[in-house]
């Protein structure tokens, strides 16, 4: 089976938003290679280390199934009560979606670190990963 990663070349910004107030069915604009306008609220996302954001394409029966992840390392929870979606900007200036206002949402694991006394980092370690026809949507902010 052939499968193709593309990884962004460095994550300039992380922001969170509540999937309930996305469009609908960014998943189909993604494929038709339209830009989804953002019209709602990004909580800014405070991390350190190196985030990492890739997206995996593979083929799915008749079509494509995208694979999403998203790591970084933030000093602060991130709230659990609503579906999270996540806005992530390269150091090009490229901001793209991670989630959806329909099933499937963003499943976003938590860590909580506490690090070595010899200089590692402490705090949260999140792992996002989002399963859909497009994932990683291109975005207006």
């Amino acid at each position: 089976m052939k499968t193709s990663t593309q990884i962004l070349p460095g994550v300039k910004a992380i922001g969170w938003v509540d999937c309930r107030h996305l469009p609908k069915r960014v998943d189909l604009a993604g494929i038709c290679g339209m830009p989804v306008a953002i019209l709602t609220t990004i909580h800014p996302v405070e991390f350190f280390d190196e985030p990492q954001c890739e997206c995996q394409t593979k083929k799915d029966g008749a079509g494509y199934e995208d694979t999403a992840t998203l790591k970084f390392l933030t000093g602060a929870e991130l709230p659990r009560s609503t579906n999270l979606g996540f806005v992530v900007t390269d150091v090009n200036d490229k901001s793209y979606l991670i989630g959806s206002k329909e099933r499937p949402v963003p499943i976003p694991e938590k860590t909580h670190r506490l690090g070595l006394p010899d200089g590692d980092a402490a705090g949260f370690l999140y792992e996002v990963k989002h399963i859909s026809i497009k994932s990683m949507v291109p975005c207006l902010i």
